[in-house]
């Protein structure tokens, strides 16, 4: 992984300036081009993280897997598909439970229904987890199918662990007050402005 990450990076950095280098004269943009947008803002917390994340599942199922770089293009895509499915699902899962812990007023049909909610929830994560499985099994060897079956489950509960503390600690630096650095006088300003020769 370290060498596709080497590899990824060093053409992340090199297309763009060749690129801009072999632009032939004449079709460079015009100085009275409009300006561009401004970068947009850094991602949330949550996205940084959620990257990192996929990064580190590729990196140790790559290892675990031995994974040539065909097969791992394949396979990822199936990843991040089901990641996304899941991260609804688990939002979903998150409002339910909310609701399903403070109902308040709900009286028993209301209550049934978001029993049944919550049940189809987990029924479409499981059915989600099945057919992720399938889709995976179609691009690896049934002996790397094997070794996902027994590496997957520890290393995706590494993750919503790592996942679940990287959050609780943004989430810490970003309710912790924010109080100016002290400041240190230098009382012997002399010294530093002595005349050069």
């Amino acid at each position: 992984m370290r060498w596709l990450t080497s590899v990824g990076l060093a053409l992340g950095l090199v297309l763009p300036t060749a690129t801009a280098r072999a632009t032939p004269p004449g079709l460079t943009p015009s100085t009275d081009a409009p300006k561009l947008k401004p970068p947009a803002p850094a991602a949330p917390v949550a996205e940084q993280v959620k990257k990192r994340i996929r990064a580190l599942r590729a990196s140790t199922l790559i290892d675990e897997l031995q994974l040539d770089e065909v097969t791992a293009s394949k396979l990822f895509p199936i990843f991040n598909h089901y990641d996304d499915e899941t991260e609804k699902l688990l939002r979903a899962r998150a409002a339910l439970q909310h609701r399903l812990a403070t109902l308040g007023d709900l009286k028993g049909p209301a209550i049934d229904k978001l029993i049944d909610e919550a049940v189809a929830n987990q029924r479409a994560f499981w059915d989600g987890e099945s057919q992720r499985l399938a889709d995976l099994r179609k691009v690896l060897t049934p002996a790397q199918a094997a070794k996902l079956v027994v590496v997957l489950p520890a290393l995706e509960r590494n993750i919503q662990q790592q996942l679940r503390r990287a959050l609780q600690q943004a989430k810490r630096k970003a309710n912790r007050p924010k109080h100016p650095a002290p400041v240190e006088r230098d009382d012997d300003d002399d010294d530093d402005l002595a005349p050069m020769r």
